[in-house]
Parts: C-alpha cells; structure tokens; sequence
C-alpha cells in the first residue's frame, strides 16, 4: 500500500471545527491516522462529536478512520484546563471546608525525575500531603508522545498510593496539542472505584508546556484528578 501523509491535513481540517480548541494526529506506517486527539470546548455531544469528525476526516482525506481512535477532552472553558477543573460530570460541588483542611487534602506536585534507559523514558513524579510523600513510575519508549504518557501514568499511580489503592485512574489520552499559539499537554482519565457509581467518571486536565513535555504532563494529569482525589480522601 502507499503511504500517504495526512498529519498535517487532518489536524488543520480538524482545527477548522469551531469547538476545536487543538488537535494532534498520530500516523500509522501508511500515513493514515492512528491516533487523533482533540481538546474542545463547551457545546459539541462528544459522542456525536467524534462520528462526525470521522466522516469528515474519511471525506476530505480519502482514508479510512476507525471511529475508536478519536480521543475527545471537553472543557468548559480554555481557563478549565489550565487552572482549577470544574467539577466532573455527575458530581455535587464540594461543600465548602476550612482553607487549611482543604489544603491537607490536596495533592501537591513534589517534583519529576526523568532518565532514559535501554530506549525507554522512565518518569518518577513525587506528590506531597502535608508531611507524606507518594511516589509513582512510569516507563515508555523515548519518544514526545512517549515521554507525556510516562509522566502521566507515573502521576496517576502516585495518586492511587495516596487513597491506598481505593481510588482506580486509568489514562484515557496523554498528548501534546496545540491551541491559542502555545503547545499544551493533555491528559484525560477514567476514574472509578468505590463510591464513584458503575459508570467511570472522565476527567481532564491540560497544562501549558513552557520547559519540558514531562512535566506539563505530570502537571495536567494532577489537574485532571486532585478534585476527584481530594473528596476521597476526605471520605476515606
């Protein structure tokens, strides 16, 4: 089969959407879209969302494209992804608690450590609760796309030591997209466990990259989950 490039076609037709705040397309070996990730904004059905940009990707591109590979994080708003989450779909607002017993139960970034070995990016992400300390690691092949997953799976499974393995978060997407000029990372997550019903909660973060893609992601991922993270702790 020939090989086709359609990375730079499918993310500037995808950004001619009006919800689309940024799109990112990975490429198969023929040049056809393996991964396509979006970040939007408040409106769209996700769901109807993603059918019709698969139509629309078929349409202008003349390939192929399985509706399962498109990832969709909605925000509210531009200002949702890069300060404080709302809350996610499905849940109360929290009631409001002291300051100070709101910050013992929220998770603080402590710091990455990064190495490569036998080709593989291996990420350390420490998070702090008061005094405690939990840490999580990840390793993934020593590519951008690489280097973002591996920041985010070591934050999330940080995140899961801190509840004692009550709370389970699954990385949905982990990439790097582009929106208003700047290159943002990220991160959705499906969160479930006990107490959170029998459908799992998506939540997302995104974090603006202005040193390096680990840990933007490291930072979207915490995003994505301290809120959810917070109210099991004070429940648990």
């Amino acid at each position: 089969m020939q090989k086709v490039r359609t990375k730079e076609a499918a993310e500037a037709i995808l950004r001619e959407l009006p919800s689309v705040l940024g799109a990112y397309v990975r490429e198969d070996v023929y040049g056809h879209p393996r991964e396509v990730h979006l970040l939007v904004g408040p409106g769209p059905n996700v769901k109807n969302l993603a059918r019709d940009v698969r139509d629309l990707l078929e349409e202008r591109l003349r390939v192929p494209v399985d509706q399962r590979i498109i990832s969709i994080a909605q925000v509210d708003r531009i200002e949702d992804a890069t300060t404080e989450p709302a809350a996610p779909a499905g849940e109360e607002p929290a009631p409001a608690e002291p300051e100070a017993d709101a910050a013992l139960r929220r998770l603080l970034f402590g710091g990455i450590e990064a190495m490569v070995r036998d080709a593989r990016f291996v990420a350390r992400v420490r998070l702090l609760l008061g005094e405690r300390e939990f840490v999580g690691e990840a390793a993934e092949l020593d590519t951008g796309n690489g280097r973002v997953r591996a920041a985010a799976l070591a934050t999330l499974r940080a995140v899961v030591a801190s509840t004692g393995d009550v709370l389970r978060l699954d990385l949905d997407t982990a990439a790097l997209v582009r929106a208003f000029g700047r290159e943002y990372s990220l991160v959705s997550v499906l969160a479930s466990g006990a107490g959170r019903g029998r459908r799992p909660l998506n939540l997302v973060g995104a974090q603006p990259v202005e040193g390096d893609e680990a840990t933007a992601a490291a930072l979207a991922a915490l995003k994505a989950v301290n809120r959810t993270t917070a109210r099991q702790l004070r429940t648990g």
